[in-house]
């Protein structure tokens, strides 16, 4: 029996744990990553993964023609500048921010509406690094002008 009940406390913890760290990373991309998108404004959409360095995470977006755009990647401290990069549907890398100084935006516009995947990229902790259980949230928000 107490056995039974260890696991279900620690099954318990687990799942609030998950959503303290969900409501934390809310929070975050809230309060901190949506002032970026100024003078866009956002699309409604919070895309907020908790990342570790080395890890990697995509996402399908679909943008429309007559639109003007800025996609913002917006990280924690703990975690660092992310890369990320965009892929056209057709496959073809449209943009990587390592080309412009890890950016933490674009913005542009399409010449007609399409699905476009963004990757983003956690880089590795430094090989001189003890800690490699940091963690971090990150954001992938959408902002437009028409």
């Amino acid at each position: 029996m107490k056995t039974t009940i260890k696991i279900l406390f620690s099954l318990f913890l687990i799942a609030g744990t998950a959503g303290i760290s969900k409501a934390q990373c809310n929070q975050f991309a809230k309060k901190t990553c949506m002032p970026e998108l100024n003078p866009f404004t956002h699309n409604g959409q919070l895309n907020i993964q908790q990342m570790a360095p080395g890890e990697e995470a995509e996402l399908d977006l679909t943008f429309y023609s007559g639109m003007s755009y800025r996609l913002l990647i917006c990280c924690q401290d703990a975690i660092g500048k992310a890369q990320f990069q965009v892929f056209d549907n057709k496959n073809k890398l449209v943009f990587d921010n390592k080309d412009h100084n890890f950016a933490k935006f674009w913005e542009f516009e399409v010449a007609s509406t399409q699905q476009m995947k963004v990757v983003v990229i956690i880089p590795p902790a430094p090989k001189t690094s003890n800690d490699l259980s940091k963690t971090g949230c990150a954001a992938v928000l959408v902002g437009f002008k028409q």
